[in-house]
């Protein structure tokens, strides 16, 4: 049985090493076809907001799939998977980084440690969603199960977390940054400054406040909305100690989000997210490829937009059920609850 598994470990691994090869002419092609529609949605958003705002924030609404498309340019790059060279990968992750808000070396690093500690109970905390488990959270005060709560209420969490992620906790430097991350965060800083001068003289102040603010909301809605949902699911996996596995936590605990085509366009393919997380050296244009010829990966945890939406309620993970389970079920379960009958 043992020898059975271990055959196993290593077939996967010969299996994902084929597609981890960067193509320069996808990569090119990719950036231009992202990017460039996204600098044209701002012109064309401009001459919309000269008629009415609505009709310049359709355009913008619009333009989120290019954002998001973008976004996952960025993650590859942090991931060395979109070009063979380190420079081009550190070039094209700064300047979609830009247009993202968010700081190159430093969120490579803390999704580096996603990636590293993904449904390993023991290593919670860094790059993920805050998931306490239920003997965790019945040890909290009502101030930190309040604050808990909160975190993972779904109208703060895609409501607010743009704002709080992306437009503010993204300008500083964390404690666990070292040098190049800190200066990654100082130079993204400094270029969001000329990029905002710059763009304010091209179109006018008004206009670059109310694009880049909706643009960067709207984006960081979806992104926010695409990682949540990718591994906060009923029978997500988490394990701890010797009981992890690298290969379950991909292949068990990152779902395959399956979307309509226009918007797997839009996310770069990241729905097929057990693939990526088996190997996240697989550039984005070739998941789907490496999902649609190898059977051991086409069983995975399966979401649809409509069943997504069941994952927003999801509060905390119970061991003893070994799934994630709502705060209402929690309260059935855990919560002694005392009736007072008349004399």
């Amino acid at each position: 049985m043992e020898n059975t598994q271990t055959q196993k470990n290593n077939d996967w691994k010969e299996v994902v090493k084929q597609y981890t090869t960067p193509s320069r002419s996808k990569s090119i092609w990719q950036l231009v076809n992202s990017i460039v529609p996204y600098m044209a949605s701002w012109v064309l958003a401009y001459y919309a907001f000269e008629v009415h705002a609505l009709l310049s924030l359709l355009i913008c609404l619009i333009s989120t799939l290019f954002f998001v498309r973008i976004f996952i340019i960025f993650h590859d790059c942090g991931h060395g998977s979109f070009f063979k060279s380190r420079k081009w990968r550190t070039f094209w992750g700064y300047f979609c980084g830009v247009i993202t808000f968010t700081p190159y070396w430093q969120w490579t690093r803390t999704h580096a440690t996603h990636h590293r500690h993904t449904g390993n109970l023991e290593k919670r905390g860094i790059g993920d969603v805050d998931t306490a488990t239920v003997q965790e959270f019945q040890t909290k005060s009502k101030l930190e199960k309040f604050w808990y709560l909160a975190k993972r209420n779904p109208f703060i969490m895609l409501l607010g977390g743009p704002i709080l992620l992306f437009i503010i906790q993204y300008r500083f430097t964390m404690k666990e940054d070292g040098k190049r991350e800190r200066r990654s965060v100082y130079i993204t800083n400094l270029l969001l400054i000329l990029k905002a001068i710059a763009l304010s003289n091209i179109f006018s102040l008004k206009f670059y406040l109310f694009f880049e603010f909706f643009s960067v909301f709207f984006g960081a809605f979806g992104g926010i909305y695409l990682f949540y949902v990718q591994h906060q699911f009923e029978d997500a996996y988490w394990k701890k100690g010797d009981n992890w596995s690298y290969l379950d936590a991909c292949l068990k605990g990152s779902s395959f989000f399956k979307l309509p085509k226009i918007l797997q366009w839009g996310s770069g393919n990241i729905g097929f997210h057990h693939i990526h997380h088996l190997s996240h050296r697989i550039p984005n244009y070739y998941l789907e490829k490496a999902h649609n010829e190898n059977k051991m990966f086409q069983s995975p945890p399966t979401l649809t937009l409509g069943s997504s939406l069941k994952c927003l309620n999801l509060s905390l993970f119970d061991v003893e059920a070994n799934k994630l389970i709502t705060y209402s079920e929690y309260k059935q379960k855990y919560v002694k609850t005392f009736k007072f009958v008349k004399a």
